[in-house]
């Protein structure tokens, strides 16, 4: 042991080896303080949201300014770390004075994040969707918004998959929000029988499943309901070479639930079909 110290100390003088030992006892202390100062601010946040929740209040703002304030600690905090080692300071004015070329590259090269960040500002400020709302992208991707963050928002898709994408993807293409205003969802059951099936039959045996389920929802206006309008739409929609196709318009109170109205009534008419002898194609 008094070898090795020997050795080390024939290369650092004492003033030197004092110094790095309280700049490792300053980069701890930091580094502590950072953790702990994230985890109170994160507890802080987290109680915050419950509580909006709880309230049935929009979070999205909440959630925002949690990440930013996160993202702007962290940052402190490491940049403070970096400013306790000897000449790191003395480095970063050289490197400010003469690094025209390198602000241009990093500009260059931040530029994508930048946009990100600018994009998710915007999606907070004007909200074309909000987090909890069921949104729909370009491609058939959609899912239920849960987090939106300086660079990215976070989709929960029906598969229980978290689909990260960046927010100036976001900006720049078209988002079907299924949650603004009123959640109600239309769900469109299309089923095909041949041409030797009776289509009345078949139209009021699909009105028949529809109105025993007990997510559909009444959306008739009010002059349809004094007209005597059904509750369940069923119309015939294409004629084809080998079948006649129909489809039912059914609403439920939210997406999901249209979805599982859906579901169910694919399987329940089918069942009733092959009871009641119509042939599907």
């Amino acid at each position: 042991m008094e070898d090795y110290k020997t050795f080390f100390e024939s290369f650092f003088s004492k003033d030197i080896l004092e110094g790095l030992t309280v700049t490792g006892i300053n980069i701890i202390l930091i580094y502590i303080l950072l953790m702990v100062v994230v985890y109170l601010e994160s507890r802080l946040f987290k109680k915050f949201i419950a509580r909006r929740e709880k309230n049935s209040v929009d979070k999205t703002n909440l959630i925002f300014l949690k990440n930013v304030v996160i993202y702007s600690t962290y940052c402190v905090g490491f940049l403070s770390m970096f400013n306790q080692i000897p000449g790191m300071q003395q480095l970063s004015k050289t490197l400010l004075t003469g690094a025209g070329i390198l602000a241009g590259a990093v500009g260059f090269g931040s530029q994508q994040a930048i946009s990100n960040i600018v994009s998710g500002i915007f999606m907070v400020i004007f909200k074309p969707f909000r987090v909890g709302d069921h949104i729909t992208l370009t491609g058939d991707n959609k899912g239920t918004v849960i987090d939106i963050s300086l660079r990215h928002t976070t989709i929960k898709n029906s598969d229980n998959k978290l689909v990260v994408i960046p927010n100036t993807v976001l900006n720049n293409q078209s988002v079907i929000n299924s949650s603004v205003v009123n959640p109600a969802t239309c769900a469109l059951v299309d089923v095909f029988i041949g041409y030797k099936a009776n289509i009345d039959q078949a139209m009021n045996l699909i009105q028949d499943e529809a109105l025993k389920h007990h997510l559909l929802i009444d959306k008739r206006s009010d002059a349809e309901q004094e007209n005597g309008d059904s509750l369940v739409t069923v119309r015939v929609v294409e004629l084809t070479k080998s079948s006649v196709n129909l489809r039912a318009w059914v609403w439920a109170a939210s997406n999901s639930d249209a979805f599982v109205l859906k579901c169910d009534l694919l399987k329940s008419i089918k069942e009733r079909f092959e009871r009641e002898g119509i042939e599907i194609s």
